[in-house]
């Protein structure tokens, strides 16, 4: 299966080894990251991705699911921490 997924050119192409598909840039050949088939608890079929780069804090779980008009990427963003919880930010503990 290869996959246009979005405008900037992204497909998912099978993969050799480990993984159901490659994650890539389209026509470069730059691997962004991996992704494997999956069923949900309810029974629809979705794609698990996981998008990885330097540029990235950290690695990025999403999952593309279809939808009437195509498919959709959808993840779930982190929470900041509070101000307070940062180490190094209490003045009382210097």
């Amino acid at each position: 299966m290869s996959a246009y997924v979005s405008n900037p050119g992204v497909s998912l192409l099978p993969a050799q080894k480990g993984v159901d598909y490659a994650v890539t840039l389209s026509g470069s050949g730059i691997e962004l990251g991996v992704a494997w088939k999956r069923t949900s608890g309810k029974g629809n079929d979705y794609v698990s991705v996981k998008l990885d780069s330097p540029f990235l804090p950290a690695p990025a779980n999403c999952a593309l699911v279809k939808q009437a008009d195509g498919y959709a990427l959808v993840w779930n963003r982190p929470k900041p921490k509070d101000d307070d919880d940062q180490a190094g930010d209490d003045p009382a503990a210097a």
